[in-house]
């Protein structure tokens, strides 16, 4: 499933896309991941900017799972066989009942003033992994309010080499995302192409100058 790029969508919602996506995208059972990466957070408060929170190491609120704690950048859960959130190391009783194992990671963060204001905020790439082959990734960036770290926007991503994210960087106030492109003759797991965009700020969301679009190789 290709994700159109003119969406400007937060983390939270690449679960959800993730949900709709076929079985085999996602994994061999129905139910959809949980959605990991809300606009409200708990933990990092009290550093004056971005640069003081621990992007890595802090709590997110989760529509589904409730916090999450991120440790270097990650948290795993697992779905026992009902559907129900548990523990990455939870074994069944039952030998045959199966069990789909995800994580939500953060990547490090990198700092830029985007809205022009003087003060920099934090642009994150996000992944989420709900079971099977479904790798999913988007960006979310975070400003400062009244001393506590606040979603501004995201900007859309998508499953690895269908739209994930490759890279993030600052251009002046643009940011600059590397995108992963699969061409028809490349496998899901290896795109081998990747697209370079432009996105902007303008005061609402983040827009992308579509016409500044350039197609590259892509290597790791």
């Amino acid at each position: 499933m290709r994700y159109p790029p003119h969406m400007t969508t937060t983390f939270a919602s690449l679960t959800l896309l993730c949900a709709l996506a076929a079985a085999a995208a996602c994994g061999g059972g129905t139910r959809p991941p949980a959605t990991v990466g809300n606009d409200t957070v708990s933990g990092g408060a009290g550093g004056k900017t971005v640069r003081d929170v621990d992007w890595m190491n802090r709590t997110y609120e989760s529509g589904d799972m409730g916090p999450v704690t991120v440790v270097n950048g990650e948290y795993e859960f697992a779905f026992d066989g009902n559907g129900n959130v548990v523990a990455a190391d939870y074994e069944p009783a039952d030998p045959d009942e199966y069990v789909e194992r995800g994580s939500f990671g953060v990547g490090t963060p990198t700092y830029g003033d985007v809205d022009g204001d003087g003060a920099e905020e934090a642009v994150l790439v996000t992944y989420f992994h709900g079971g099977g082959t479904g790798r999913f990734s988007g960006i979310d960036v975070w400003t400062m309010k009244a001393g506590k770290e606040t979603l501004l926007g995201g900007i859309p991503g998508g499953d690895r080499g269908d739209g994930g994210i490759a890279g993030v960087r600052f251009d002046g106030r643009v940011v600059v995302v590397d995108r992963m492109m699969s061409q028809d003759d490349d496998g899901a797991c290896c795109p081998s192409k990747v697209q370079i965009e432009r996105w902007s700020w303008d005061g609402k969301a983040f827009v992308e100058d579509e016409a500044a679009r350039k197609l590259e190789n892509f290597s790791e």
